[in-house]
């Protein structure tokens, strides 16, 4: 089973000195997004993280508890089916990337609640169909900053709040604020590529 994701968001961003600022051309998206629509953003890197500047965007997101694979897999379902044409328009809609979570950790940091939030991105040029499941809503994210850690492999939910904790770890290093309160793991492959994965978590900029 795959990771998957969500947007809260963001401060915008502001002056970070690094090694340089790139912009995704308009007709690009990074390696990772294997040809799916996903979100457009300029980035500065840093050597263990990028500090990422993202369009406003839009995604359809749905609501679950539960533990962590029980929950994205059927959040991520309930979204699936509607884009495979469960909703008001009887309309089919491409996949996009990545599917994103919001995962809120536990006080320690080691664990998480039960609460998340699972999405599939919307591309800018699309007018999506009215969800017939009620439990799907629109959300629209303001431009805004993140903070990203890429990693491979098949991401757990413990995997993920390890990675969450040490990007958490590398931002109080370099003097960065964010929002502790929930990271997103973004997940961009289907559980059955087996190699190259991209995964990642991303804190929202304070």
């Amino acid at each position: 089973m795959r990771n998957l994701f969500i947007l809260v968001l963001l401060a915008p961003f502001g002056g970070l000195a690094s090694e340089q600022n790139e912009l995704q051309p308009d007709d690009e998206s990074p390696w990772f997004c294997h040809n799916l629509d996903c979100p457009k953003y300029s980035l500065v890197k840093y050597e263990t993280f990028e500090v990422r500047s993202y369009e406003a965007s839009h995604w359809m997101t749905t609501e679950v508890e539960g533990k962590y694979m029980n929950a994205v897999s059927k959040g991520f379902m309930r979204l699936f089916r509607y884009i495979q044409g469960d909703n008001e328009a009887g309309q089919k809609i491409p996949m996009t990337a990545p599917v994103a979570v919001v995962v809120y950790p536990t006080a320690e940091g080691t664990g998480m609640t039960n609460n998340h939030s699972v999405s599939f991105f919307v591309p800018p040029a699309s007018d999506p169909p009215k969800p017939k499941d009620a439990r799907i809503h629109t959300l629209s994210v303001p431009a805004g900053t993140l903070y990203v850690r890429s990693f491979g492999g098949f991401a757990m939910g413990t995997t993920n709040v390890d990675q969450a904790k040490a990007l958490a770890d590398d931002l109080k290093a370099e003097g960065l604020s964010f929002d502790e309160k929930s990271f997103v793991a973004a997940g961009y492959d289907p559980p059955f590529r087996p190699f190259n994965r991209h995964n990642e978590v991303w804190y929202h900029a304070a």
